[in-house]
Formats: C-alpha cells, structure tokens, sequence
C-alpha cells in the first residue's frame, strides 16, 4: 500500500533518479526550494507542509512495513471525537531499528496488524487504532471520547475492543481497561460516562440501565435514553448544547422524542451535563424528585432493549 508521493519524497529515491545527496540537502537550507521533514525525507516545495505530507513522511521514515496508528490512523478511518492529532504514531515491526523523530512517534510491536488503506496510505485496523490511541491517554473523559464514537457508529463493539486490550501490551492498558468494563459496554459519551459513574456513587439511586431503546407495544422503537430505571419508568436524559440544541432542528427532535417517551408511560428528567458538573446536589434532588413522580405513576406501556449491541 504505497502512498502517492505528493512532493515528499526519500534522499534515498532521489539518489536512484539522480539528484546527489548533497544536492538534495543543500536545497533543504533555509530559503532554498526544499525543506526536510524527517531523516533522509525532503519535500520538494519550501512551504508548509500539509498533514497529508507529515503522514506520507511518517510512512517513509518508519519504512516498507510501517502503519499509521492512533489519533492520526483514526481520523483516517473517518473518526472525529477527540482532539486532533498532533502527531503522527507509527506501528512499525520490533525488529526494525527505526526510531522516533519530531512528530513521528514510532512504537515498535511484536504484534503487527494486518493493515488496511485509507485515502491512499497504509493505517492499522480501527480496533488497534483506538486502542493505540487510548493507551497513551490517563482522564476517563477523554478514553470515553475516544471509544465511544465507533461504538456509536456500529463500527465495533465493547467485546472486540476488550478483546484487543488483552492480547496487547499492559502498559498503558489500565485506564481504557477501566472505561471499557465500568461503562463503555453502555455509554456512547463522556458526558454519559460522567453520569453513569455519579449516578452508581450515590448511595439512594436504585439499579439502573443506560442507552436502552425504548419501544411501544407493537414494537416500534420510540428513542433511545441514556439512564432508565425500567421498575419505576423513569428516564434520565443528559442534553447536551452540542447534541441537542445546537440547531432548531436538534431542538425539535429531542423535544419530539422526550413528548413520545412521555406518550408510553415514561417519567423522563432532563439534565445539562455542565448542571451535572456543576451543581451535583440540585441535579440529585432533580433526580429524587423524578423517581418519586414516576413511582407514582402507571406503569409505561412500554417495552425495553440494549441499544448498543454485545456481539457480533
């Protein structure tokens, strides 16, 4: 899977069509016509390389078996949770010598995946990509960021994730291990990662379910909600400005969906996740308060399934 060269080019390769070494690096100077951009790999323009230049360096200086991997592989794979890459992190066989270079952040492995080509270029499996990616990450919020959008997206499931996390290298493993069974086999966000673990800390909530479809007798999903309390019909929700009401049409659909909710049976309380973070105990007597007007309702006409599948 080589990528097309686009200007960036090895010392190397210019030497077979040749341009001598020297020649190549004295165009490399400051205010020449070249620029280097990694060991042995010059672009040929002086301006500022484009990200799709670093990551074709990062290639080439990694070498024939390298593959892009992490942040960079999983915006690739068409990810955009999480912050930007800033660098490019390269899978690359443990016998090869190569190390790492300014934003070429190499990691040689025992374990090389197969990879696959996005856009031309040679990336690791999605699976192994995030899992590079949260291994290098401490802050649950941002692991959970970075998990959860494929989950969402269909595009993997908890097991394969988990799966990959035991066969690979320990180090760096506790914390996405962490996320992984504590709540990402049932969150699609840090928000909702953030209200799962305040909901489990507080002593007085009973057991509840999260992102669980909601359906009505006949079957037909009404919505999915991110916290239920199926014995009482209570439904936790936890709107986002982003999510929900960034747009007249994020607004309009989740007032619609919360008026069908409410059309089964359920009692449904919506919460800010900034009223979460911010005020803790107004958003538990919001809570309470909830769990006390539903028990005191009829039972939904309702039915309840797992929103994000267990297996594949």
């Amino acid at each position: 899977m080589a990528a097309s060269n686009e200007s960036v080019i090895a010392v190397r390769e210019l030497e077979r069509l040749g341009v001598p070494e020297s020649t190549t690096y004295r165009r490399c100077r400051d205010g020449e016509p070249w620029q280097r951009l990694g060991p042995g790999i010059a672009a040929l323009h002086n301006g500022t390389p484009t990200w799709r230049q670093q990551l074709i360096a990062g290639l080439l200086h990694g070498g024939d078996d390298a593959l892009i991997t992490g942040g960079a592989a999983l915006r690739l794979h068409g990810m955009r949770a999480g912050a930007a890459p800033t660098r490019v992190h390269l899978l690359i066989p443990h016998s090869t010598q190569v190390r790492s270079w300014g934003i070429f952040h190499v990691e040689r492995t025992s374990r090389m995946p197969r990879g696959v080509e996005r856009e031309g270029l040679a990336v690791a499996p999605l699976c192994r990509a995030v899992l590079d990616e949260v291994r290098l990450l401490t802050d649950p919020k941002e692991i959970a960021t970075v998990v959860a959008e494929p989950i969402r997206r269909r595009l993997l499931v908890p097991a394969q994730l988990l799966a990959e996390l035991d066969a690979g290298c320990r180090k760096g493993s506790a914390a996405p291990r962490a996320v992984l069974h504590g709540a990402g086999a049932d969150v699609w966000s840090p928000a909702e990662f953030d209200a799962r673990a305040w909901w489990r800390a507080q002593p007085g909530l009973p057991p509840a379910r999260f992102n669980v479809s909601v359906r009505d007798l006949r079957g037909q999903q009404i919505g999915i909600v991110d916290v239920l309390v199926e014995e009482l019909g209570f439904a936790w929700e936890i709107d986002s400005v982003e999510q929900h009401f960034a747009t007249p049409d994020q607004v309009d659909d989740t007032l619609r969906r919360q008026r069908a909710l409410r059309g089964v049976g359920l009692h449904v309380v919506s919460t800010r996740p900034s009223q979460r973070r911010d005020d803790p105990d107004g958003t538990l007597r919001d809570v309470l308060d909830g769990l006390a007007v539903a028990a005191a309702l009829p039972a939904p006409r309702a039915t309840y399934v797992d929103a994000i599948p267990r297996h594949r």
